[in-house]
C-alpha cells in the first residue's frame, strides 16, 4: 500500500510530541508498505514553496518552504493556494492509496480538497484542538481555559494574527529576532491599531474553512475519550471520529538501569511555553524547603513566537536556587537515558492535554509521575496507584503532592509497579493498517 503522511513538522527538523508519533508509525508502517512524508520547514534561505526531497532514515520526505514572507492575510495562514498545487503536484507523481494527516498547521486546508479531487480516502489524527481552536490549545491569552470558543472570545486570543497584512508576518519574524521583546511588544501594538476593522469577517471565514474539513475527512482518531468528547460537541459527527491511542517504541525501556541518587530527582521534560505550567512548577518546588531533592528541566530555552517574554520570566522565577538545573534541549534517542536519572516526572500542564507521550514514556521506564488532572491526563494516571493529579494551576495542591512523595519515599516503588502497559507501535500500526483498508474498501 502507498501510504503518504503530512504534518507540520517531521524530525530531524523539530522534536515534539506529534512529530516523534508520526515518526514513529511512519517507521513501523514502512516496513510493509511505500511510506513517503509531506511537511512544512522554515528556511528563510530557501526559494518560498520550494520542495525538498530527502531520504531520512529510510523514508522518503518532501519538506515544503513556508516561511510566510509572501503572506499577505490571515485566510494565508491557513489556505494557500500556492502550497495546495506543490501538494497536488506531489500526489499526482507518488499516487498515493490512502492519506494520513497529522497536522495541517503552517500548510493549507486546502490540501485536502486536493486529496478528494482525487478520490483518496483521507484519515486525519487530532493531536490537538487546532480544528476548533486556531492557537490549538483550547486556552486564553491569561492562560485560563476557554470551555466556548466564539468570535469574539477567538478574536480577542488572535488580534494579531487577524491583522496580518501583506509583509507584516516577514517583518515580525525579522525584528522579534533582533528587538528586545518589550519594543517587539509595543510594535505589536501600534500595528494591532490599524487592523481592527477586517477581523470578525477574516474568524467567521476560518471556522467555516474548518467545519467544511469535518465533511471532507473521511475518518477522524482521537488518541483521548476527552479530545473525542470534545470535537463531538463542537460538531463532528461521532460516526466519523474513532477513539485510538498512540503507540510507542519500547526499544531500550525493558532493560532500563536506574541511576541511584541521595536525593529525590523530580524534573519536567517537554516544550517551554506557558500553556506547558513549568513556572508553575518551579514556583510549587522552590515552596519545598528539602534541600536533599532537585529539579531537573529538559527543554530548549527558545523564544516562542507570541511568547517571547517567558524565557526570561522562567529564568527570573529560578533566581539562584542551586536545586534547579536547566538542562536545555534534548533529542528522542537521549530519553531512556534522561528517564533512567529521574525519580519523579512532573507534567503541570495547563491547557486540555491531549495524551501527552512523556507520560507513557515515563511508565515504560517505570518512572512515577505527577501531573495536572485536565484533559485526557486523567484517562493516563490512576490517583494514588500509579500517580498523582493535581489540580492544574495550582501552585499549593501540587506542593503537597511533591511533599508527600518526599516523605513518604516507598510509595514511590508502590507506583512503579502499578505502571500500566502501554500499546506498542506495532499494535498501533496494525490498527491503522486496518483502518486504511476499511476506507480503501469503500
Amino acid at each position: 500500500m502507498k501510504i503518504l503522511q503530512v504534518a507540520h513538522s517531521f524530525l530531524p527538523y523539530t522534536m515534539a510530541g506529534t512529530e516523534v508519533y508520526s515518526y514513529r508509525l511512519a517507521k513501523e508502517l514502512a516496513k510493509r508498505h511505500e511510506l513517503f512524508v509531506f511537511f512544512r520547514i522554515n528556511n528563510p534561505k530557501a526559494e518560498e514553496y520550494s520542495v525538498k526531497r530527502e531520504n531520512f532514515e529510510g523514508l522518503e520526505t518532501y519538506a515544503i518552504n513556508n516561511t510566510f514572507s509572501r503572506c499577505r492575510s490571515f485566510r494565508d495562514t491557513y489556505r494557500n493556494s500556492e502550497i495546495d498545487k506543490k501538494f497536488g503536484e506531489l500526489l499526482d507523481k507518488i499516487k498515493p492509496e490512502i492519506v494520513h494527516i497529522h497536522h495541517l498547521l503552517f500548510l493549507s486546508h486546502g490540501l485536502v480538497d486536493e486529496i478528494k479531487k482525487r478520490n483518496i480516502p483521507v484519515v486525519y489524527t487530532l493531536h490537538d484542538y487546532w480544528l476548533l481552536c486556531y492557537k490549538g490549545q483550547l486556552i486564553k491569552d491569561d492562560l485560563s481555559i476557554c470551555n466556548n470558543a466564539s468570535v469574539q472570545q477567538c478574536r480577542d486570543c488572535l488580534k494579531y494574527l487577524l491583522s496580518i497584512r501583506r509583509n507584516s508576518l516577514f517583518l515580525y519574524n525579522l525584528l522579534r529576532k533582533r528587538l528586545p521583546a518589550a519594543l517587539v511588544r509595543g510594535l505589536k501594538k501600534i500595528h494591532l491599531f490599524f487592523g481592527k476593522k477586517v477581523m470578525a469577517k477574516r474568524l467567521e471565514e476560518f471556522f467555516v474553512s474548518t467545519k467544511e474539513l469535518y465533511l471532507k475527512i473521511d475518518l477522524f482518531i482521537a488518541p483521548t475519550k476527552f479530545m473525542r468528547d470534545k470535537f463531538i460537541e463542537h460538531g463532528l459527527p461521532a460516526e466519523k471520529i474513532k477513539h485510538c491511542n498512540y503507540g510507542f517504541e519500547g526499544k531500550g525501556f525493558c532493560n532500563i538501569k536506574k541511576n541511584q541518587s541521595i536525593r529525590l530527582r523530580f524534573a519536567y521534560l517537554g516544550t517551554l511555553l506557558p500553556m506547558k505550567g513549568l513556572d508553575v512548577l518551579i514556583c510549587a518546588f522552590k515552596k519545598i524547603k528539602n534541600q536533599d531533592i532537585e529539579l531537573s528541566i529538559y527543554g530548549k530555552i527558545f523564544s516562542y513566537s507570541g511568547f517571547e517574554f517567558y524565557p526570561e520570566k522562567l529564568k527570573k522565577i529560578i533566581g539562584d536556587d542551586q536545586r534547579i538545573k536547566l538542562e536545555g534541549g534534548y533529542n528522542n534517542d537521549e530519553l531512556v537515558n534522561i528517564l533512567a536519572k529521574i525519580d519523579v516526572l512532573v507534567v503541570p500542564s495547563l491547557w486540555f492535554e491531549n495524551s501527552p507521550l512523556v507520560i507513557q514514556e515515563a511508565f515504560m521506564a517505570k518512572v512515577p509521575v505527577i501531573a495536572s488532572g485536565i484533559g485526557g491526563i486523567p484517562e493516563l494516571i490512576n490517583q494514588g496507584v500509579n500517580g498523582l493529579l493535581f489540580n492544574p494551576g495550582e501552585q499549593m495542591d501540587l506542593v503537597n503532592k511533591m511533599q508527600y512523595l518526599i516523605d513518604n519515599p516507598e510509595i514511590l516503588k508502590e507506583f512503579a509497579r502499578n505502571a500500566p502497559l502501554v500499546k506498542t507501535i506495532e499494535d498501533n500500526a496494525q490498527e491503522m493498517e486496518r483502518i486504511y483498508g476499511q476506507l480503501k474498501a469503500f
